[in-house]
């Protein structure tokens, strides 16, 4: 009798747990009740997520994947709102519910980022780490610079970069620590400090917002590492985290098969298990995500996959002219949806 009640006592005890669980974990029930996905962008990197003046329309790559999660959550990729935010204040915005998804570089060392209710989900692609310098007379190389002062992010990976930076091309470069990045921005901008790195999309936005038309300011050409841009959910929603990456996956398997708007009626009649499931020929793995079985077919005559969206918003020519994809570095194989 006591052992029957024991183990009616631990069942009852994990269903208890598994159900607070589920119930704890309601991000991407949140989302389809409220009808609308929130998504935040870097707001330092103008040319990720901003509005068309011409038709008021979210242009980037940021937006487009937004459009993305609308597409696959809702059945309709244009309810997203855009929330440009500083890079600081993502994680708090996760845990508050302000927005669902946070697109942008983390640039935190790990012992930071485990006290951050921040998860990151997924690496969407590596940005170039570069150098904004107030200009020295005559200065033909890096060796100009050399014992002078550059503003950092306290506990942040640039200073690891710096480290590796400085003992390579041995330039002595003297930290000048602040707690935010607005704050060594400003330090920057009053020559406190003669370098500042960052993203080169972040630096050419300084460039062409603090200093346009300035011409006492430019970006170094030197590549002092690069940094992995994230796809980031908040920790207490694991479930979201799921099904976020293989929204992503999906669009990155599309790319692989070379699926797009030229080719998707053929593909649909593709006898390939994992195309089946991709494209919503079979329902079941989408349905068990939650998400609608056929936003794939949809979204890619439209927006394209994931590569042609990368062209479009990051490749050669474009502000950010990042020419090297991350799926060429064999970093970022799509697993097939089976």
């Amino acid at each position: 009798m006591k052992l029957n009640f024991l183990f009616y006592s631990v069942l009852c005890g994990c269903l208890a747990f598994t159900s607070l669980s589920e119930a704890a974990d309601t991000g991407v029930s949140n989302i389809q009740n409220r009808g609308t996905v929130y998504c935040g962008t870097n707001r330092n990197h103008h040319d990720l997520a901003y509005k068309d003046p011409n038709d008021n329309t979210w242009r980037g790559f940021d937006a487009a994947l937004c459009r993305a999660f609308a597409a696959a959550l809702l059945g309709n990729k244009e309810r997203f709102e855009m929330k440009p935010l500083r890079i600081d204040d993502a994680p708090n915005s996760l845990k508050t519910g302000v927005i669902d998804f946070m697109f942008g570089e983390f640039p935190l060392p790990a012992q930071t980022e485990i006290l951050s209710n921040a998860m990151n989900v997924d690496i969407l692609y590596y940005e170039k780490v570069m150098l904004l310098a107030h200009k020295i007379e005559g200065a033909t190389s890096l060796e100009a610079y050399k014992d002078n002062k550059i503003c950092l992010v306290r506990s942040s990976i640039d200073t690891y970069y710096l480290n590796n930076f400085n003992y390579q091309y041995k330039l002595d470069l003297k930290p000048l620590y602040f707690s935010t990045r607005d704050k060594a921005t400003e330090a920057f901008y009053l020559n406190r400090c003669v370098l500042l790195p960052g993203s080169s999309n972040e630096l050419k936005t300084i460039l062409n917002t603090k200093f346009k038309g300035k011409d006492y300011v430019e970006l170094l050409p030197e590549v002092i590492g690069l940094r992995p841009v994230y796809l980031m959910v908040d920790k207490s929603s694991p479930n979201l985290a799921v099904t976020a990456k293989w929204i992503i996956n999906a669009l990155r398997l599309a790319e692989n098969y070379d699926i797009n708007s030229n080719n998707l009626p053929m593909m649909l009649s593709d006898k390939d298990p994992s195309v089946q499931n991709l494209l919503g020929n079979q329902t079941e793995l989408w349905d068990k995500f939650k998400i609608f079985p056929t936003w794939m077919r949809k979204f890619i005559s439209e927006e394209g996959n994931y590569g042609e969206m990368y062209q479009r918003y990051l490749g050669p020519g474009t502000a950010l002219d990042l020419d090297i994809m991350e799926s060429e570095r064999g970093l970022a194989m799509p697993k097939p949806f089976i």
